[in-house]
């Protein structure tokens, strides 16, 4: 998943396709008949393909963005503690 997601948000047919184990030939040939397997567009004389669906048809799901600097996605610290004295499981601690 690291590798995909380390490609940014696009990457081109080729790469996409190897990913997904579909010849070059094969993706050109899909992609020109509008059924390749993840949404793809073209730029000029190239196809792009953004890595999020291909993360989603692999079932590979990259981890959610923080939106409030904290370190996981349930707004949770790295200590287990949120504002308001309740641990990670939402509870008071004894």
């Amino acid at each position: 998943m690291e590798r995909i997601t380390a490609l940014g948000t696009t990457t081109d047919l080729a790469t996409a396709a190897a990913i997904l184990g579909i010849s070059r030939s094969a993706a050109y040939k899909l992609a020109a008949r509008g059924a390749f397997p993840t949404p793809l567009f073209r730029a000029g004389a190239h196809y792009r393909v953004p890595t999020a669906p291909i993360l989603r048809a692999l079932h590979l799901e990259p981890p959610a963005p923080s939106v409030d600097g904290t370190d996981d996605v349930t707004g949770n610290d790295t200590g287990g503690h949120v504002a308001g004295g309740t641990d990670a499981t939402g509870r008071e601690p004894r």
